[in-house]
């Protein structure tokens, strides 16, 4: 291990332990019922989310490659850069319009609109690694169209899925928008947000660390992902 390794690992050992060790020492860690209800409707509404995401996602990046289709990329990731609440306040003359605020639909459609940003950049990434010739050999065997993006898609399988958890995840995290538009069901991000301000941190710190952990074990597998796309 050189050094550089052994500073990135440390680095890693300590945002860790920053993140849990004081948490742990310091609380009783409890799961509420609450909790773990929070968790299946937010892991529910993230999974219909993506599953929504995707082909949206994966279309708008095949088309944005090129001509007209690039002023896509500005427009599709227009929300990274702005607060979650925000988004929830452009969101709520739709959600209160149609009068379904505080439904799973309301949930799905907020975790949709802030996850797109996440799975179109990843998919785009990937098709554009493959550079003007791969496109250029696809041409000349005939396709074209939903042919040539299925193909294009099978040749980044890898990238796709990493969008999939990627996407899945920032939908599972979301909290802003929700504040705005559907606080319930009950989501982990609300739950942890409004159990802390009547509670305390007591009641949440449990539920905090057990996302850290699923979350651990999410980064290891995306990691996996990462080194099997970079031996593509």
């Amino acid at each position: 291990m050189d050094r550089l390794q052994l500073y990135a690992l440390s680095v890693a050992l300590f945002y860790f332990g920053f993140l849990t060790i004081p948490a742990i020492i310091r609380y009783q860690l409890t799961l509420t019922e609450e909790f773990v209800q929070a968790l299946m409707n937010t892991a529910i509404a993230a999974t219909l989310s993506t599953l929504l995401v995707m082909p949206v996602a994966a279309l708008a990046a095949q088309g944005s490659l090129s001509g007209l289709g690039k002023a896509v990329v500005p427009v599709v990731t227009a929300t990274v850069s702005m607060p979650h609440t925000a988004v929830g306040v452009l969101l709520a003359p739709l959600v209160f319009g149609l009068g379904i605020s505080d439904t799973t639909v309301a949930i799905v459609l907020a975790m949709a609109v802030v996850s797109l940003p996440i799975g179109f950049t990843v998919i785009r990434g990937a098709i554009t690694s493959l550079g003007l010739g791969y496109f250029e050999f696809l041409r000349s065997m005939g396709l074209s169209g939903f042919r040539m993006t299925a193909m294009t898609l099978r040749s980044v399988r890898t990238a796709v899925l990493l969008a999939f958890l990627l996407s899945w995840f920032r939908a599972f995290s979301e909290l802003g928008a929700l504040l705005i538009v559907a606080r319930r069901p009950l989501t982990v991000g609300v739950y942890i947000y409004e159990f802390f301000l009547s509670r305390g941190t007591e009641f949440v710190v449990g539920g905090a660390l057990v996302l850290v952990l699923l979350s651990l074990m999410v980064g290891f597998v995306i990691s996996r992902l990462e080194r099997d796309a970079g031996g593509r």
